[in-house]
C-alpha cells in the first residue's frame, strides 16, 4: 500500500510536535554518554564531594588510596630523587634541626649531669661503685638520680596475647616484645585460674627488680608499661587516659586485628606519649668549670661553622641546579634548537643537540640564565628545523624581498603581499618552492609595483577628467587635458611617490592652451573700421575696448603658457589716389589702433604694424579698417 507523500509529510511534523523534544533530549543524553571529555566533567563536578562523604563515612577510601599514592611516591623518588628532596626540603630542614637540637640538649644534659657528679663527693663514691661492679659510670649516675623512666609500652590482644603494638625508649635495651606479650599473657591468665577471678579481673602491677610492670586493662586490648624506678601514682591515671583514647579512635582495628601490626601502625604516636621519665633533684655542689665552658663554647662554634658551610655548599648546589634547568628550559623554547642529551654535573653542564644555521645565537641565552660560557659543554650538529619562524627567515633570507614586499607562513604556504618588481616575483616564483618548509606560494595578496604606482599616483595626484595615466617600468605617463596648475605641480607631487622613476606628460595638454586658441580666434577674427577721414566712430571705439580686454586675456595667458607672441597690426585702404599716400594712411590707422590699446594698459612692444593697399580702387568701409594678426614667437 502506498502512502501519499503528503500523509507522510503530516505524519513527521505529528512526530516532530509530540515526540520532538523528548527525542532531542534522549540524543543529547547519548551523545554526552558517548564523550568522555563530557563524563569527565560530570565526574569532577561531584568527586570532591563524593570523596568527603566516602571518608566521613568509613575508612574504605583511605585503604583503597593507599597502595596507588604509595606507589606514585615510590617511583616520583626512583624517577627523579633530587626534585623529590627539593620538594621535601622545607619540611625535613626544620626537622631535622629540631631533632638534633632535641638530641644535642639531651646530651648536653647527660653531659652536664655526669660532670656535675664526677666533681664531687657522691660522684667519686658512685665512681668507685662502677669499678667495683663493672657497670658504666654514666649507668651508675642514671640508677641513682633517675626517679623513675618508662622504658616500653606494649599494646597486647586480651585472651590470644597476641602484640598489637609495641613501642620503647631509646635508651632501653632490646627485648623480644611478642615473647613479653605473650608471657605476660600467660602470667595473667595464671593468676586468675589459680584464684579463681572473674573474667574482668586481672593483674594490676608486676614488680622484677628495678623494673615494675604497670598494667592497664581495657574491652579489646590491655596496656603494659615497663617502668624503670618508682612508679608515681598519676601515671596509671596517664596510661589509663592513653587507652581509653586508643578504643576511642581506633575502635574497629582493635576489634578486627588479625595479628598484623602494621594494620595499628597509626596508633604507636599516641602509645609513645606513655614514655615519659623523671630525674631526682639532686642538690648540686658546685657549678661547670671555666675550662669546661670554653670547650662546650668552642664544640659549639665548630659546630655551627661546619653547619653553616654545608648550608652554604647546599645554596650554591641549589642555585646551580636551578640555573641548569633555567637554561635547559630556555633552550627547549628556542626554535632552531633541538637537545637530544642533558648530562647534569656539579658546577658544570653537558649538552648536546640540533642547531638550525637560522637559529638565535645561544651565548645571549646563558646570559639570560646566569651561567658563564666556560661551564657549559655544548656539542650541536647542523640540520634544518621546519618551525614555521625559522621556515619564514629562511624564506627572507633566500627571497631578498624589496621594500614594500611582506612574507607570511601558515600552514607550509608562503604568502606574498604588497607590491613588488616583475623581475623579482619571477625570482620568487623560482626560489620558493626550492626553500625547504615551503610547500606552495600564495601571490594573491601581491601586487606588480607598476599597478601598485599607479593606484598610489592616482590617489595623491588626482587627475582631473580628461587625464589618462599609466606606468611602465615604473614611470608615469600621462595623456590628456589638465588645467596649467595642476600640470605644473604634477612633477613635484610625483617625486613625492615612493619608487617613481619619473613622469612623461609629452602627451598632456594644458586646457589654457585651447583658451589661448579660441581668444586668437576671436581676436583674429575682429576687425576695426574708420571712416573716409581715418576716424573711429563711437561704436567702432566700444569694440576697440573690448578688443583690448580680450588681448590683455591673451597677453596673460600667453605668460603662464610660456608663448611669447606678438600682434601684427594690418591697416588697409581702399586702394584710391596714390600708392605712397595710401601706405601712409593705412600705418596711420594701425598706428592709432596700437596708442588707444597702449592705453588700456597693452604694452607697446607687443605689437608690430604695416599697411596693405587695395588691389582694386573701390570706395569701400570693408576696405578701410585695421585686422590682426597673432604671431608666435617661435626663436623665444
Amino acid at each position: 500500500m502506498n502512502t501519499p507523500a503528503g500523509s507522510d509529510d503530516a505524519l513527521g511534523t505529528l512526530k516532530q510536535l509530540l515526540l520532538g523534544e523528548e527525542q532531542q533530549q534522549i540524543e543529547a543524553i547519548s551523545e554526552r554518554l558517548a564523550d568522555p571529555s563530557l563524563r569527565s566533567e560530570d565526574v569532577a563536578e561531584v568527586l570532591p564531594d563524593a570523596v568527603r562523604l566516602r571518608d566521613a563515612r568509613d575508612d574504605e577510601l583511605t585503604d583503597a588510596l593507599e597502595p596507588p599514592v604509595t606507589q606514585c611516591i615510590e617511583r616520583s623518588i626512583r624517577r627523579d630523587p633530587d626534585n623529590f628532596a627539593n620538594a621535601l626540603y622545607p619540611v625535613m630542614g626544620p626537622a631535622i634541626r629540631q631533632s638534633i637540637t632535641s638530641t644535642l640538649r639531651g646530651l648536653v644534659e647527660n653531659i652536664n649531669r655526669t660532670l656535675e657528679h664526677s666533681l664531687s663527693i657522691q660522684g667519686l663514691k658512685w665512681r668507685i661503685e662502677a669499678l667495683r661492679t663493672g657497670v658504666p659510670f654514666a649507668e651508675i649516675v642514671l640508677r641513682h638520680t633517675l626517679a623513675y623512666r618508662v622504658e616500653q609500652v606494649f599494646l597486647i590482644q586480651p585472651g590470644s596475647g597476641l602484640l598489637m603494638q609495641h613501642v620503647q625508649d631509646e635508651l632501653a635495651g632490646q627485648a623480644d616484645a611478642d615473647a613479653i606479650s605473650g608471657m605476660l599473657t600467660a602470667i595473667t591468665q595464671f593468676v586468675r585460674d589459680a584464684f579463681q577471678a572473674d573474667e574482668k579481673d586481672g593483674l594490676d602491677t608486676v614488680e622484677m627488680g628495678e623494673h615494675t610492670v604497670l598494667l592497664v586493662h581495657g574491652p579489646q586490648a590491655y596496656l603494659a608499661a615497663v617502668v624503670r624506678g618508682i612508679v608515681p601514682s598519676e601515671l596509671r591515671e596517664h596510661c589509663q587516659e592513653v587507652l581509653e583514647n586508643l578504643h576511642a579512635r581506633y575502635r574497629s582495628q582493635l576489634e578486627q586485628f588479625d595479628g598484623r601490626t602494621e594494620t595499628l601502625a597509626p596508633a604507636a604516636p599516641l602509645l609513645g606519649r606513655c614514655l615519659r621519665s623523671q630525674h631526682k633533684s639532686v642538690e648540686k655542689k658546685r657549678g661547670l668549670s671555666p675550662a669546661f665552658i670554653l670547650i662546650l663554647l668552642g664544640l659549639a662554634m665548630l659546630a655551627a661553622w661546619w653547619g653553616y658551610r654545608l648550608w652554604q655548599a647546599h645554596r650554591a648546589q641549589q642555585d646551580w641546579q636551578a640555573r641548569e634547568h633555567r637554561l635547559v628550559a630556555l633552550l627547549d623554547a628556542q626554535p632552531g634548537l633541538t637537545l637530544t642529551d642533558v648530562i647534569y654535573g656539579r658546577q658544570r653542564l653537558r649538552l648536546r643537540g640540533l642547531r638550525d644555521p637560522q637559529a638565535a645565537p645561544v651565548e645571549p641565552l646563558l646570559k639570560q640564565a646566569g651561567i658563564e660560557p666556560g661551564r657549559v659543554d655544548m656539542q650541536w650538529r647542523p640540520y634544518l628545523d621546519l618551525d614555521p619562524r625559522l621556515v619564514e627567515q629562511r624564506a627572507r633570507k633566500t627571497l631578498a624581498p624589496p621594500e614594500g614586499v611582506s612574507l607570511s607562513l601558515r600552514q607550509g604556504i608562503l604568502r606574498l603581499s604588497g607590491h613588488a618588481p616583475a623581475d623579482w616575483l619571477r625570482r620568487a616564483r623560482l626560489q620558493a618552492p626550492l626553500i625547504p618548509g615551503v610547500q606552495g606560494l600564495d601571490e594573491q595578496g601581491l601586487q606588480s609595483l607598476d599597478d601598485y604606482l599607479l593606484e598610489q599616483a592616482r590617489t595623491r595626484l588626482a587627475p582631473p577628467q580628461g587625464v589618462e595615466m599609466r606606468v611602465e617600468q615604473q614611470r608615469l605617463a600621462v595623456r590628456g587635458s589638465a588645467p596649467l596648475a595642476w600640470i605644473e605641480g604634477l612633477d613635484q607631487a610625483a617625486a613625492a611617490i615612493p619608487g617613481l622613476q619619473g613622469v612623461d606628460r609629452q602627451g598632456l595638454v594644458p586646457t589654457e592652451s585651447l583658451e589661448f586658441e579660441q581668444l586668437r580666434i576671436r581676436i583674429e577674427n575682429t576687425n576695426i573700421y574708420f571712416t573716409e577721414r581715418s576716424e573711429l566712430d563711437q561704436n567702432q571705439q566700444q569694440q576697440l575696448a573690448r578688443l583690448g580686454q580680450t588681448l590683455k586675456q591673451l597677453y596673460h595667458l600667453g605668460q603662464r603658457l610660456h608663448t611669447p607672441f606678438h600682434v601684427l597690426l594690418i591697416g588697409h585702404t581702399d586702394g584710391v589716389g596714390l600708392p605712397e599716400l595710401n601706405s601712409q594712411i593705412g600705418l596711420t590707422r594701425a598706428l592709432l589702433v596700437r596708442d588707444t590699446l597702449v592705453s588700456q594698459g597693452l604694452p607697446a612692444e607687443l605689437f608690430r604694424w604695416q599697411a596693405e593697399i587695395g588691389q582694386t580702387p573701390i570706395q569701400d568701409v570693408s576696405a578701410r579698417r585695421t585686422e590682426f594678426r597673432i604671431i608666435l614667437d617661435q626663436g623665444q
